[in-house]
């Protein structure tokens, strides 16, 4: 029997590490005598795991009628699916529901559900009924409980923690995602009940401050629909924050279900919300962020960039930093939906996206990917009217592989080589960014509530993702994330942060943002003052402490107008705040000389404010970030002769420099970090839109340490007493150090002291040879 837990950031089988590397596979979709052949093709691609929804319209397709043992239709055989996987060595992530999604009717629920109880039906605030499920509606429940009894006498025999191969169970999809995208308010008379409830226990003896008493389902459901009401604008608000425990309410009800019938492996919610390049995603994150605070509960996201460059590499990038901010503190970043598709034949999309994209993030920390989806198929009338599900997947509906198929299992055979030694790498950081997540709880609204969504998400795409994320990733300025109402703050960890600050500020968070800088903290906000709580009560903490008044402005948000700073002249921009005050130095101003940008001491820390918005879209941009982030003391990790992503992972047993080249033509650069030249001064070589991942002070085992190597290790095997190592590229220069039993083979060998030897090759190979008196060239 197996174990398998979450701990120290980490997933562990068996007391090893564990990179989890899925990709995803509908055996509802192939006919079952093809189940065996895709299978293999994971194998052949390197993965370890396979990840499957398992639809519940697709195996109770009648209110009487449930299958999961194949006989009413071959390709419900469920227990043969997973019995086949495991067979063939693979792990499982099950994904049973209740929601799907993946294109099939009423996202997976059986459309017989609401037939038989339309009263559990979500309604939205036109009155209009929806074919989604008002999740806690106990009409729903109930036969969410008689599905999970069907499904997990298959998946509970076959967890690992009984013998099997089942490392977690996903409970439900997407949680929340159809009401966010459809701008959806649920007034079931359910929903609205538990409402009341929620604001009754949240407002305590001040509700009738903010709303009438007493207080009724009609009355919120009167407010929410005709948008009248003087608490119009709050009752909405107050439903987002009131969604976040309902979704909460919802999770604990499917695991509880799910435990009742046997499951004991971890649970895993997924996030969703990656448009806009992803600078939505935060939003699923706010809206899921009380299930993510679920004890045991593991978050993953999903992950669709389409395209893949220097113009936003920064959107994954804090993605990741704010998913790792608010998850599972016991466990690595986890993509359950990561890109692969999308490469439709004829269609000229990057097949090179999913090997950067990969890349890039495992560089961010990611130590678990299912690759989504990774095979085309087709659909029975039940799944959906369309027979086609062809989305451009690594494997064609007829099993032949696409374009893109070839480059994973090359990334495989690099993580494989570097085994447990890159997996329980570290990121490095150089400093951190602070977001508030109540700024992207902007997941529905009304008229009313339209322009305020308006005017933050301008601001936290420009400011937050545009300008703080991208300038400090294209400076090579690795970064963390933390959420300013969950975190503790403490200087001596978080010396730097860097914060997009808006009118709105939790009274708290701003406390402690004084509280950091008066204990010697270097706080940098971007955007404009502070002045109020979320709940508009009057605040300006933050203000006071730094000694500044907020000009009235002059010119409404979104007129482009022009700064100067740092020297560089006329700077548009598209929100300007201005300040009086008392400044130790001012480095940007408005057209007619007032101040935008300031230093301030407070205490033994200081505070960096520049009041506009404005994208890092030109090396002026660029540099007016850079020239911030060196005045607080705060450098770029990396520099090179030709600009390439770079960053690095560190371990116990050596560390791991990723680099990432996003252009069409060939580049060769020279990287070195904290000033010291990487590589021996070496250069790096990279063909157009490839990546590399190279050893730095590597113990590959001991008495055998690779200090470098301009070639990333693609495999490593001893056998006979000979180490063999192959390269990517074939062309590497290395230095390593041996023991004295061992001796290197190469085109040219150079000792460099005692047992430490330069090689250069060009054959794609490294040996050392065990006790061996061959003579090794003197310097």
């Amino acid at each position: 029997m197996n174990t398998f837990v979450v701990k120290d950031g980490q997933f562990w089988l068996d007391d090893q590490p564990l990179f989890i590397h899925a990709g995803e596979f509908h055996y509802f979709r192939s006919p079952v005598d093809a189940w065996a052949h895709r299978l293999d093709l994971l194998l052949k691609a390197g993965f370890n795991t396979v990840a499957a929804y398992i639809p519940w319209l697709w195996h109770q397709p009648a209110p009487d009628v449930s299958d999961v043992d194949g006989h009413t239709h071959p390709m419900r055989d469920l227990a043969r699916f997973l019995d086949l996987a495991a067979e063939m060595g693979l792990y499982i992530i099950a994904r049973p529901g209740p929601y799907i999604m993946a294109e099939t009717i009423n996202e997976g629920i059986p459309p017989w559900v609401f037939n038989l109880h339309p009263q559990a039906a979500f309604i939205d605030q036109h009155g209009d009924p929806h074919t989604i499920a008002s999740y806690l509606h106990p009409d729903f429940l109930r036969h969410v409980d008689a599905w999970y009894k069907a499904v997990f006498e298959v998946l509970a025999p076959r967890q690992v923690t009984h013998g099997g191969r089942i490392l977690m169970i996903q409970l439900d999809n997407e949680m929340g995602m159809l009401q966010w995208v459809r701008n959806l308010i649920d007034i079931n008379p359910d929903t609205l009940a538990r409402f009341a409830t929620y604001l009754e226990q949240s407002y305590d003896d001040r509700l009738a401050a903010y709303y009438p008493a007493p207080l009724t389902p009609d009355m919120l459901r009167d407010a929410l629909t005709t948008a009248q009401t003087p608490y119009s604008v709050r009752v909405v608000e107050d439903y987002r924050r009131f969604y976040r425990v309902y979704l909460r309410d919802y999770a604990v009800e499917l695991w509880n279900c799910a435990k009742t019938y046997g499951m004991d492996v971890p649970p895993v919610a997924n996030i969703h919300g990656f448009g806009n390049g992803g600078k939505t995603f935060p939003i699923g994150l706010s809206q899921l962020v009380d299930v993510l605070e679920i004890d045991g509960m593991i978050s993953a996201t999903d992950v669709y960039p389409l395209f893949i460059g220097e113009g936003n590499i920064h959107h994954m990038l804090l993605v990741n930093e704010m998913t790792k901010a608010l998850q599972n503190r016991a466990q690595p970043l986890f993509s359950i939906e990561f890109q692969a598709g999308g490469n439709l034949d004829f269609g000229g999309a990057q097949s090179s996206l999913y090997d950067l994209h990969s890349r890039l993030c495992i560089s961010n920390g990611m130590r678990a990917i299912n690759h989504y989806l990774f095979f085309d198929g087709e659909n029975d009338p039940i799944l959906s009217p369309l027979r086609r599900h062809n989305w451009g997947q690594p494997i064609r509906k007829d099993g032949k592989p696409r374009s893109q198929y070839a480059r994973y299992g090359k990334l495989s055979r690099v993580l494989q080589a570097y085994g447990a030694d890159l997996t329980l790498a570290r990121p490095k950081t150089v400093t951190s960014i602070g977001f508030l997540l109540d700024q992207y709880m902007t997941e529905v609204h009304t008229p009313l509530t339209q322009p305020a969504a308006h005017l933050i998400t301008h601001q936290r795409d420009t400011i937050l993702f545009d300008f703080i994320a991208r300038g400090l990733a294209l400076t090579h300025r690795p970064y963390d994330a933390l959420e300013l109402v969950r975190s503790p703050l403490d200087v001596t960890r978080t010396p730097l942060l860097w914060v997009m600050m808006e009118q709105q500020c939790h009274a708290a968070v701003q406390q402690k943002l004084v509280d950091y800088v008066q204990q010697g903290g270097r706080l940098i906000l971007v955007g404009r003052m502070c002045r109020e709580t979320f709940d508009h009560a009057p605040c300006t903490l933050l203000q006071d402490a730094l000694g500044i008044h907020i000009q009235p402005a002059d010119a409404l948000p979104f007129r482009n107008t022009f700064i100067h700073a740092f020297g560089h002249t006329d700077v548009p921009v598209s929100v300007v705040e201005t300040y009086t005050g008392s400044f130790d130095e001012v480095f940007a101003t408005s057209l007619q000389g007032e101040t935008v940008g300031f230093i301030q001491r407070v205490g033994d820390g200081q505070v960096m404010m520049f009041g506009a918005s404005l994208p890092a879209n030109t090396l002026d941009d660029l540099d007016i970030l850079d020239q911030m982030a060196s005045r607080f003391g705060c450098f770029p990790l990396f520099s090179l002769t030709e600009w390439v992503d770079v960053r690095v992972s560190q371990g116990e047993r050596g560390s791991f420099l990723f680099v990432n080249h996003y252009q069409d033509d060939p580049l060769t650069t020279v990287i070195s970090m904290m000033g010291q030249p990487l590589l021996g001064g070496s250069p790096v070589t990279l063909p157009a839109r490839r990546g590399v991942i190279l050893p730095l002070e590597w113990q590959v085992k001991p008495g055998i340490t690779l200090h470098y190597c301009t070639a990333e290790i693609t495999g490593v095997t001893e056998q006979d007493g000979r180490l063999h190592m192959t390269t990517e590229p074939a062309d590497y220069t290395a230095e390593i150090t041996l023991s004295s039993d061992y001796t290197p083979e190469a085109q040219l060998v150079e000792r460099v002291g005692p047992h430490r030897f330069k090689l250069h090759s060009t054959t794609g190979v490294m040996e050392l040879t065990r006790q061996t008196t061959g003579q090794i060239p003197p310097n």
